[in-house]
């Protein structure tokens, strides 16, 4: 009986290769060359080899990389709130995740602009790439600058792959429909194994720098960064695990002291080998340069490239372009969209809120569970992490202003952004913290005067790996390797302590206490702290949350996900501010006080059980392949 063909797991790959789509075979879209054209010169099979870069490598912040275009990446952990009714963030919320083949999604299908679709397609043009290679006339060197990113956009897709679904097929190969397709899944560990051959071939072909047309192409120092981190990954409890069964399992020491020895030869080679006649040298950005991480001038410096972007998507992006930064963080009251658009927005948490550590009397930063800290509910914007006040905008602040008058943030209790989301029919039944995002705004990007010249000014872009992550990978594997936050692996240069205080001190936070570096227990709680205050909302927390194996007890509460409402207390007859003000440009919201309160944010819902540390296959995938093996819980 003829073999049932889907647009699933490995039949993907068979019916858009060699006995599949003949409009693909036939005529490449990105170039419009035929098959045996795209092997004609350099020119023309690296042009093929950049569709898998610019169509397959996901771009977190553009939402025209989506089927649903309200969607972002970033939303599903506890990181954020989503305000829009109808976004498919919530799905996969209720944490029912299995589908069918033809149910299209952007983080659990399989399919089209899924992040897994991505993936199987970027695989599937590198597998081609690599199989012709000899059909081009390359110079030495052309040849390695294609199959070193090759290799690299393998090994990077596969990685997406079995980050999500745990020990994949070896896909090695252009699958030619003939049955070949069914073959068995490897562990975790064979799936990393194997991909770690392509990253070190990447390492060896790949050049140290590309020339200014060619910034943001996988160089020497993106796949050192690349294997450091996919060899954490490969060292943390839920990889531990094989393929029938999902418990909470400890590190594996050797591997993590490997991911050590992976991260110091990164930083060595970022503080010491890189070419002088690079035009992109990397480095730990300044705390005054902090903000230009995220968003940098149109007008300075190379294309689409900040100095701490190790791995990163060189399509910039901008709110003229795709009001990207509108669709995803700002409420309607700081921007022009209506109706569903103005409903589309994540706000950050009070669960993230509370990561940022606070200074206390003595002048170290303490946790705010730390009595040292002083932390007090009632002032809750005093003395914290500097990063608290670059990445998360509080209510009253002043953000911008429109026409020259102040704007101010109005998500306290009854203001026009806290009634905005209320009234709006689209976002009326989801819930609202009391903050916005900021880590990716620069002030004058707001909307209220109409005006597109503010979102002019500045790009930003999808950094997938920067070198803050390169100490931070470091300092937990070495924890992990070792038990100790002094001790340093074997042949490495920091320990996990001093590692993390590179990265502490840069944004004038003081080192970890004496007694948290002495208790493994508090200082990998203060590691993983820091690793989420630096990367967030750069989209890791969901995948550190799984990896960690966490990610059940932080959401086992009916309602997990906190927000934090500010009462004005200083309005009425009589008082300073008689009446609230009644929109966002008024200057009594200067003159407020609040009083605050944690609340439980109750339209969120986090249903996470043990199966979905691992996603599960489609129906169709498992009705399809006798091989395939599903994964547990589905």
């Amino acid at each position: 009986m003829k073999r049932k063909k889907y647009i699933g797991l490995l039949s993907l790959l068979t019916l858009l290769t060699f006995n599949g789509c003949e409009s693909f075979l036939n005529k490449s879209p990105e170039i419009g060359l035929s098959e045996d054209d795209i092997y004609k010169n350099y020119g023309t099979i690296m042009g093929f080899l950049d569709y898998a870069y610019s169509d397959d490598v996901i771009n977190y912040y553009d939402f025209t990389n989506y089927t649903d275009d309200k969607f972002f990446y970033g939303g599903i952990s506890d990181e954020f709130s989503t305000t829009w009714n109808d976004s498919k963030t919530i799905d996969i919320h209720t944490g029912n995740w299995l589908k069918k083949a033809s149910d299209a999604h952007d983080e659990i299908g399989n399919q089209g602009n899924s992040t897994i679709g991505r993936a199987y397609r970027g695989i599937r043009i590198v597998n081609r790439i690599i199989a012709n290679i000899d059909r081009v006339s390359l110079s030495g060197d052309e040849r390695n600058k294609v199959l070193g990113q090759s290799y690299f956009y393998r090994a990077w897709f596969y990685f997406q792959l079995i980050t999500r679904y745990g020990g994949m097929p070896k896909l090695d190969k252009v699958f030619v429909g003939n049955g070949d397709e069914d073959i068995p899944r490897m562990t975790y560990h064979e799936s990393h194994d194997w991909m770690m051959e392509d990253i070190e071939k990447a390492l060896e072909l790949l050049p140290d720098y590309w020339d200014e047309n060619n910034v943001g192409r996988p160089d020497k120092m993106a796949a050192l960064g690349f294997r450091a981190m996919a060899q954490l990954y490969d060292a943390s409890p839920l990889m531990q695990n094989d393929l029938t069964k999902t418990v909470v399992m400890p590190y594996d020491k050797e591997r993590a002291a490997k991911a050590a020895q992976y991260s110091e030869a990164a930083i060595h080679y970022l503080n010491y080998e890189q070419s002088g006649a690079a035009p992109h040298q990397r480095r730990l950005m300044t705390a005054e340069e902090y903000s230009h991480i995220f968003y940098f001038n149109r007008g300075n410096g190379l294309p689409y490239a900040t100095p701490e972007a190790v791995w990163y998507c060189r399509k910039a992006i901008d709110g003229e372009r795709n009001t990207c930064i509108r669709r995803l963080w700002l409420p309607s009251f700081l921007e022009t969209l209506s109706g569903v658009d103005a409903a589309a927005c994540y706000l950050p948490t009070q669960n993230m809120a509370n990561m940022y550590e606070k200074k206390g009397a003595d002048g170290n930063y303490y946790p705010i569970t730390d009595s040292r800290s002083g932390y007090y509910l009632q002032y809750p914007f005093t003395d914290r992490d500097p990063r608290f006040y670059n990445n998360i905008r509080v209510p009253g602040q002043q953000c911008g202003d429109n026409a020259g008058a102040p704007l101010y943030m109005t998500m306290f209790k009854d203001g026009q952004g806290y009634t905005g989301i209320i009234s709006n029919p689209f976002s009326n039944k989801r819930g609202q913290t009391g903050y916005i995002c900021n880590k990716f705004i620069w002030p004058e990007a707001q909307m209220l005067s109409s005006m597109l010249q503010p979102f002019k000014q500045y790009f930003f872009i999808t950094n997938y790996i920067r070198v803050s992550q390169l100490y931070l990978d470091y300092a937990e594997a070495s924890l992990e390797a070792t038990g100790s936050a002094a001790a340093r692996v074997e042949g490495c240069s920091l320990s996990a302590e001093e590692a993390l205080n590179i990265i502490r001190n840069r944004v004038g936070v003081t080192n970890v206490v004496s007694d948290i570096v002495a208790d493994p227990e508090k200082f990998r709680e203060t590691l993983r702290r820091e690793r989420t205050v630096e990367l967030m909302f750069e989209c890791h927390r969901w995948n550190d949350i799984r990896r960690w194996m966490i990610a059940h007890e932080l959401f086992k509460d009916t309602h997990p996900i906190k927000g934090l409402l500010a009462t004005p207390n200083n309005v009425g007859p009589g008082l300073e501010v008689t009446t609230l003000p009644a929109n966002s440009t008024d200057p009594n919201i200067a003159k407020l006080t609040y009083t605050y309160s944690e609340i439980d944010v109750t339209p969120e819902v986090r249903v996470f059980d043990m199966r979905n540390y691992w996603y599960p296959f489609t129906i169709s995938d498992v009705a399809s392949l006798k091989n395939l093996v599903q994964n547990p819980g589905w």
